[in-house]
Order: C-alpha cells, then structure tokens, then sequence
C-alpha cells in the first residue's frame, strides 16, 4: 500500500529520524539503508526489510524494491523537505527503508562449524573506517566481523554506507568481550594476532593458512594493553615511505590479502 504523507508528525517520518540514534535502533531491533543498490541487495540477500519511504521521482524504484521483498510492507511517499528530515545524507538518494538488524549473538556464531578467517575491530570508532573494515572481511571472505563494545555501532547511517552491503553478506557480532574471545578462538586451534603500526613480527612472515583471528585496533592508540596480551603476538607492515602508518581499513586490506594469496586464492575464480 502506498501512501502519501504530508506531515513531519507522521510516525513512519518520526520514526526514521529516530533510527538515526543507536538507543531507538537497539531498542527497536531497526536500522536504515538508504538508495536503491543497498536496499536491492538487502533484499537479495533476504534481510527483512519493514517499510520503504521515498519521494515521488522514485515511486518506480521503491516498487520494484517492494516486489522483491518477502512479504508485502508499507510504502510512504513523502516531499524533498520531509526526505531531508528523514536522510542523514547531505544529498539524500530520495529513498530510505526501515530494515530489521542482522547481527547474531556471540554465542550462536562459536557454535558455527568452520571458522578460519575472522576479523575484530577492537575499540574502532570512526564509521568510515568501520564501514570500510567491514567491506574488506567481507572482499577477503572472512566467515565473521567482531567489534568489542568500545566501537561505533555498525548501524551508524554512515557505517552503513561505508560497507556498501556487506552488513547483509557475513556474519556480524557486536560487543565481544575480548577475553572471552580469545579463549574461545584458542580452543578452536585458531591464531590470534594483533596488528599493531610499530612493533611485532613482519607480517609477511606469518602463516595464515591456519584459522587466522585478526585484531584492529583503535584509530589513534592501537590494541588496548589489556587486550594486546591476549593475542599471541602482533604484527607490523613495514613502511617504506616516510608516512608513519597506513589507514586501520588499508592495513587490514594488506594482512587479509596476504592471507589470501598464502591460501592459494585464485582471483579469476572469485
């Protein structure tokens, strides 16, 4: 069904605004996705999508994303002004659904059979850095992302953008408690390494043909120390360059694609 609204009071409106803060989102089991390629694959990729709002210049688009759910929802169509109020873009895409979350616990995720190549982000906090971590497991084909409690929340609009799908294609597990980790992934016979700017093992020299846990620390300050002794040792890219260290996104890049190669990854098979 398809409704105009002409009211920033209109609940569906009211509530996309507040979706943009974690408390609602967390306490409503929502977030949102906004432009027609997210919510597309969302779609493909079966997450639950509740509710579509979109402008007029869009009406085709959000029927089509409407006929590829799984059962019919609610579709609102609202002015540029109140899309304004609704997207947290700047130049928003005219179109914005209201999708259940698709994280899983942390104890369905261990009881998974295989699992070789996870990675954590550990006190990350800038959205587009976590979008692009996200974005990069999901590339290297990593069975999981973990973040501890100290990073931003993966349904932050702009990590959601940043990931450009990737909520909707690996297993995502939010406030891991770090000790507990690290004994679980032991007992699985997996390794786990740090990455850390300055110090440890060049990381061309680590074998990640065995399961493999990676550690991304925080932007500014690395792995905690209480959690850099948990992890069997961190490792380092060395730099060439006068620049003191790479981007959390494009080390992790480095470390999962070496993993990659020493798996005997054939890209023309991808």
């Amino acid at each position: 069904m398809n409704q105009v609204i002409t009211s920033k009071n209109h609940y569906a409106v009211k509530r996309a605004k507040r979706l943009r803060r974690r408390t609602y989102r967390d306490r409503e089991g929502l977030f949102l996705v906004e432009g027609l390629n997210l919510l597309s694959e969302a779609v493909r990729s079966n997450a639950v999508l509740r509710e579509l709002i979109h402008v007029d210049s869009k009406a085709d688009e959000a029927r089509l994303i409407a006929g590829e759910a799984s059962e019919p929802i609610p579709i609102y169509q609202i002015s540029e002004g109140l899309m304004d109020v609704v997207s947290d873009v700047v130049t928003h895409q005219g179109i914005v659904g209201v999708l259940e979350q698709v994280d899983e616990s942390y104890e369905e995720f261990m009881r998974r059979d295989s699992l070789s190549l996870l990675l954590v982000a550990d006190q990350v906090r800038d959205p587009g850095n976590l979008g692009a971590l996200m974005r990069i497991a999901d590339c290297a084909g990593a069975e999981g992302f973990l973040l501890t409690s100290g990073s931003v929340d993966v349904y932050n609009p702009k990590v959601v953008c940043s990931a450009a799908g990737s909520h909707f294609h690996l297993p995502l597990v939010r406030d891991v408690d770090m000790q507990v980790l690290a004994n679980d992934v032991r007992e699985r016979g997996m390794r786990l390494w740090g990455l850390d700017p300055h110090s440890g093992r060049n990381y061309l020299e680590v074998n990640y043909r065995e399961p493999t846990a990676l550690i991304m620390g925080n932007e500014a300050s690395g792995l905690e120390e209480e959690d850099r002794c948990l992890v069997e040792d961190t490792v380092q890219i060395k730099m060439a360059g006068k620049a003191e260290s790479l981007n959390v996104a494009s080390a992790a890049a480095v470390v999962l694609f070496e993993a990659l190669r020493q798996r005997g990854h054939d890209a023309g098979d991808g």
